[in-house]
């Protein structure tokens, strides 16, 4: 097995491995051995540790936002360089003198800390604290102030020395106001936690759990979900519909395509030789023309540019053919300036043709970020290589789903898309207002009255709020999936949710191999926890040691040509041969004769911290390439370099920050790319393997293996000997699930709905991920506290075994003894809000009648007991479905209170009132249930395992081992033949060793205690081997004669209760208008019987039935039917001979009231009937006398 099986697959070219000498290799290898396996694997563990203290769990979400903060919204703003406003030309307007121009510019932003405003009364702004925002439904933001320099002024025609300007006149400004201002333009959302949030650095939080990372958005907790978007500075091969090799770019002028086909205009279709062709600004140019626009001088440079071996026949026929459709296309457009006359023509004829000249477009678009049409020229030819060298096979076209072609969009990149729709907005509105104020007659008022700062905060909360935020590069298009409500059922699945990445997808049906796991995920996405459904594949989670790099603060390229970089010759004669090429960030920047000492270097320094950690290397020896990349989105992970481990040895490593471990080289932060080129173990371990058929010499090796998987998952104990499908039900859906203790701060929240366990405990296994999140200073002899809140259960005392028949099919047998104790008794807390305006800021003026207020009235819709004069609820007062929660009355008397609809009640446990920044008081009541297990709640363990309590047995009924242990749960052994679950059974045997003081604890995935350890752990406390026993009857008190498996199990309790779902009713209320009972739970509303529960009363035969229920308990009535003409005959009113009038059934037709017969209907059917007939359609029915 060994070394084979302990490294995960890389080409290993490394460039530390590939020159090294043996007698170095050998002193590694001592190095190693001295180190000791255990040492280096209790390094392994303090290393995770720091990198936890250092970065977190969510320090990607926070990391991106800073920057945004930082640099980000200081570029987005100077994107927009200077808006010039014309004046409106009209002649009426004018009045006396030219007509005015103004110029805006934006300058520097800044970002004050959160504040609001104390309303008229007191006018000054204090601290707004997130607590703040999350109970008065605020949105947590800051205010955008930006200088912005106007300018105001007329064009004067002005002579000039025609010899030195070239010109005899040119228009010039003649300033008449100029100003600088600073202005808010808008309030930006705030991160909780990030660098503008009063909470950074506080010495207490809000909450203990809380670690930031999510937007408080009016009061509701919103979080970003990380976008996978391809990476659009790379070269992108593809092979269908054709060969096209493309630049892409978000802006798309930019964008450049090379497509190889067919030659549309040659006589011989048959064969059709293939030509060259690029697509630039929407129009179609021969490749050649393009290469003697950007300055080739000659065919042969061309070709030599693009170096490409001469031997190959079916290369040549396509520059050949490709060189004869230039010449088809342009005659002569070698001499002079006749290729860029030619695309000029071609871009003129266009469309859209852009205003700037031909030289300007190719300056511009064509490759924006490589100065030098010479160096341009290079980078086409290097365009065309790719692409031949893909068509003849010697390069792979490129993989959608490669980690290393996508990078992750976070907050920064997000708000930058969405702030820079609503900032164009706002400008666009601004020249139009300030327009109209250019003419002679009026003044121009301060910067401020024209540009709306409105429009930008209301367009990003409402953006916040629907989750419809602006697409990548569609304009005028939304998508939805960025923003999500944050979950707070557990602390775990607040944590899990802002780990979460998604791809969107133009069609859910058809979307290839997206859905599949990659290669490159390994180690940056956990391959189990996707959800089931129709984002299973598209929404993944990132691995436990996953971080998201960050835009490198300064240029790398002085670094690079200190390592023997050279810089790429401008000219399009210098012969590059032997050379490789250098790109950073997809740009290419320079060339490097010797790369393996050129990369060595280049990570030696990284090594040393002379580069940023999060800078990637990655040097392609086929193609001839070293990428570099330095920018935001890609996933990393650290991992151990094993050349640096004998720098560990004797050092206090200990005290060390990870910061100094990276500095040192020990660990390093390895890219998606650059990975393939190491040779990684799969575990300390494997770097001890002494084999003397495989030598592999290893280059890295992994923290731990259980890091491969996602945070949910690898808390799961021995998750390697389940089916993953019972690790993805526990990870996605069960962990999220569990009522845990979600917040330490409950009493300053006003959560919709809540749900708190009462006595939560941590699990007696430990996992490796559990330990390194933990607290290592905890008191009692030097031990970690792991991280308890991800833990969301308690331990019981689970037996294997049938019950009476009530625990089959996935139910469970409950202890009721254990449930009067308070095992998994749980508090569920819902919070009802009403709103009335405020008096003093309500903009409209209401009739007195209509201002609606708090108070106590005697109300017809509900009981009004336990309410205050004020009408609010006293606390402690016991509510039940029915009574009004909130009193509120117009002055007219109406009523507007808020009632408890059906199965609602409870405790009152806080009332709170208050206002908002719309000016609305509100008040907001919670309600508290406490809610001990009953028939038909649901329950899990930590292996999918999930089931509903089937039975409470009493204590005495039992069996019980010879201990006097009485299990708190009897789960079926059904259970776990076909769900191949043998993890639970493992978890309760090494419960049981570690209850009985055993010294092994740990259930980490992939690195699990044997069976055999487990076996010698329970048979030292003196169990049986297997953890079977031996009980006795409670009924009858004789001795079972079989074993039954017993052992204490982690269960979780789910949110999933039947109290919330039990629907029952005789009759009730009915809708007016069709008088069928109402469909909703909490209106107490019918049970739907629908179109397959009638097929299966007809397949019984059960006719009385069927009609009883879909007919008498529904809606059914009379109607009275005439036999002659068969039509509906109405009572009426009608007046008889002698001057009387009486009422009964009268046929308007027949005019008679012979022969009326009245029949049974649904009310439904006569509604029909009804609307049909005034519509002018006439139903006749047939009637038979039963």
């Amino acid at each position: 097995m060994g070394a084979d099986a302990g490294s995960s697959k890389g080409s290993g070219k490394y460039s530390n491995a590939s020159d090294m000498d043996i007698e170095e290799n050998d002193q590694d290898l001592s190095n190693i051995m001295e180190l000791g396996e255990e040492n280096l694997k209790n390094f392994c563990k303090k290393a995770t540790m720091l990198f936890f203290d250092e970065y977190g769990l969510i320090s990607h979400q926070i990391d991106s936002y800073n920057e945004f903060i930082n640099s980000g919204l200081q570029n987005v703003f100077e994107s927009f360089g200077e808006l010039i406003i014309e004046p409106g030309y009209d002649p009426s307007k004018k009045g006396e003198g030219d007509w005015r121009y103004a110029s805006v510019r934006f300058g520097k932003v800044t970002l004050d800390k959160p504040t609001f405003w104390g309303g008229e009364g007191n006018a000054k702004e204090f601290q707004m604290l997130p607590r703040h925002a999350r109970l008065q439904r605020m949105t947590y933001s800051s205010k955008i102030k930006v200088e912005v320099h106007v300018q105001v002024y007329i064009l004067r025609l002005v002579r000039s020395d025609k010899f030195k300007t070239g010109k005899e006149q040119y228009l010039d400004r003649e300033i008449i106001k100029e100003e600088n201002r600073e202005i808010t333009v808008g309030r930006l959302p705030v991160m909780v936690k990030s660098d503008i949030c009063w909470m950074k650095g506080a010495e207490k939080g809000d909450c203990d759990y809380d670690h930031g990372g999510y937007f408080l958005v009016k009061g509701a907790e919103k979080t970003f979900i990380a976008q996978e978007q391809i990476y659009p500075k790379r070269l992108w091969i593809i092979n269908s519909p054709f060969w096209t090799v493309s630049y892409k770019s978000l802006v798309k002028r930019n964008r450049l395509i090379i497509k190889l086909a067919g030659n549309t205009r040659s006589e011989d279709i048959k064969g059709g030789e293939k030509v060259l062709t690029v697509y630039f600004l929407s129009v179609e140019i021969p490749v050649w023309i393009l290469f003697f626009a950007f300055g080739v001088s000659s065919d042969r440079e061309a070709i030599e540019l693009i170096d490409y071996c001469k031997a190959d026949a079916s290369i040549q026929n396509i520059l050949f053919a490709s060189i004869r459709d230039a010449d088809e296309s342009c005659e002569g457009f070698r001499k002079g300036n006749l290729a860029l006359s030619h695309i000029e023509g071609l871009i003129k004829s266009s469309k859209f043709p852009p205003t700037e000249s031909v030289e300007e477009c190719l300056s511009m678009y064509a490759f924006p970020n490589i100065r030098g049409s010479k160096r341009k020229a290079r980078f086409l030819a290097y365009m065309v290589k790719c692409l031949l060298l893909a068509y003849t096979g010697r390069r792979k076209c490129d993989n959608r789903d490669d980690f290393r072609n996508k990078r992750l969009d976070l907050a920064g990149e997000l708000l930058e898309r969405e702030l820079r729709v609503h900032i164009a907005h706002a400008r666009k509105r601004m020249a139009k207002v300030l327009q109209r104020d250019l003419y002679g007659d009026r003044d121009v008022r301060p910067i401020e009255h024209y540009l709306d700062a409105s429009i930008i905060t209301n367009g990003l909360q409402r953006a916040f709020s629907t989750g419809a935020w602006s697409h990548p590069f569609k304009r005028m298009e939304r998508i939805s999936g960025v923003v999500a409500n944050l979950g707070r059922t557990n602390p775990l699945q607040t944590m899990a949710e802002m780990r979460r990445t998604r791809q969107q997808v133009q069609y859910t049906g058809k979307v290839g191999d997206a859905r599949y796991p990659h290669p490159s995920h390994w180690g940056k996405v956990c391959f189990l926890s996707t959800p089931d459904g129709e984002n299973c594949g598209l929404v993944k989670n990132l691995a436990v040691t996953g971080l998201v790099s960050s835009n490198a603060p300064q240029s790398i390229l002085p670094q690079l040509f200190d390592c023997g970089m050279e810089e790429l010759v401008d000219d399009t004669s210098t012969k590059l041969d032997g050379m490789d090429k250098v790109f950073l960030n997809g740009d290419w920047v320079g060339v490097c004769a010797n790369t393996t000492s050129f990369v060595e270097g280049l990570r030696n320094k990284r090594r040393r911290s002379e580069l940023p950690p999060q800078v990637e290397i990655k040097r392609d020896q086929v193609q001839q390439e070293v990428r570099i990349y330095s920018d935001a989105g890609r996933i990393l992970r650290p991992l151990l370099v094993v050349d640096n481990l004998g720098k560990i040895k004797g050092s206090k490593w200990e005290q060390h920050s990870f910061r100094s471990l990276l500095d040192k080289g020990v660990i390093e932060l390895i890219g998606p790319e650059e990975e393939e080129d190491c040779l990684t173990a799969w575990g300390a371990q494997y770097l001890f393997v002494r084999d003397a058929k495989s030598s592999v010499k290893y280059t890295h090796c992994e923290l731990d293996m259980s890091f491969l998987l996602g945070l949910s998952c690898s808390l799961v104990p021995f998750a390697n000997h389940d089916h993953a499908r019972r690790v993805l039900y526990q990870s996605q859906k069960h962990s999220s699930q569990a009522i845990g203790f979600s917040t330490t701060n409950p009493s300053i929240r006003v959560d919709t709905l809540s749900h708190q366990l009462h006595y939560p405990q941590k699990p007696l296994f430990k996992t490796m991920t559990s330990d390194c999140l933990g607290k290592a200073e905890y008191p009692l002899n030097n031990m970690i506290l792991p991280k308890p809140e991800f833990y969301n259960g308690q331990n019981a005392i689970v037996a294997v075994n049938v019950h009476l028949g009530y625990n089959q099919e996935d139910s469970l047998v409950m202890n009721r003894a254990s449930l009067e104790r308070g095992m998994f008794r749980s508090e569920h807390i819902r919070s009802y809000k009403a709103e009335i305006d405020n008096k003093d800021s309500s903009e409209k003026k209401r009739k007195p009648d209509d201002i609606v207020n708090f108070g106590k009235i005697q109300s017809k819709i509900g009981r009004v007991d336990s309410l205050d004069d004020d009408g609010f609820p006293y606390v402690g007062a016991n509510l039940q479905s029915g009574d009004i929660i909130i009193g509120r009355c117009a002055d007219s008397g109406t009523d507007h209170s808020i009632k408890l609809k059906h199965t609602e009640r409870g405790y009152v446990q806080k009332v709170v009132l208050s206002s908002n920044d719309e000016g609305k008081n509100f008040a907001v009541v919670s309600l508290r249930q406490v809610r001990s297990p009953v028939l038909g709640d649901k329950f899990s363990s930590m292996h999918g395992q999930k089931g509903v309590l089937g039975f409470l047995e009493s204590q005495e009924n039992f069996p019980f081992t010879i201990q006097g242990i009485v299990p708190d749960i009897v789960i079926n052994p059904h259970a776990f033949p076909s769900r191949q679950t043998p993890g639970q059974l493992l978890e309760a045997a090494l419960g049981k060793g570690i209850a009985c003081g055993g010294s092994l604890r740990h259930a980490t995935p992939f690195s699990t205690l044997s069976v055999e350890d487990l076996t010698d752990q329970l048979h030292r406390a003196g169990f049986s081997r297997w953890g079977n026993e031996r009980v006795y009857n409670g009924r009858t008190g004789e001795m079972v004669r079989s074993l039954i498996f017993m052992g204490p199990t982690f269960y979780q309790r789910l949110h999933h209760m039947s109290e919330d779902k039990v629907k029952f009713r005789n009759t009730g209320p009915v809708h007016p208008l069709t008088r069928q009972p109402v469909a909703d739970r909490k209106r107490f509303g019918g049970v739907k019987f629908g179109e397959m529960e009638r097929d299966c009363l007809i397949a019984h035969g059960a006719s009385a039935n069927l009609h009883e229920r879909l007919f008498t308990l529904s809606d059914s009535s009379q109607m009275h039917i005439c036999r002659k003409c068969k039509n509906v005959a109405n009572v009426i009113l009608r007046p008889v001979a002698g001057g009387r009038k009486i009422r009964g059934p009268y046929c308007r037709f027949c005019e008679s009231v012979d022969d009326i017969v009245k029949v049974s209907v649904p009310y439904g059917a006569k509604l029909l009937c009804q609307e049909l007939f005034s519509m002018g359609i006439s139903l006749k029915f047939e009637s038979e006398l039963c």
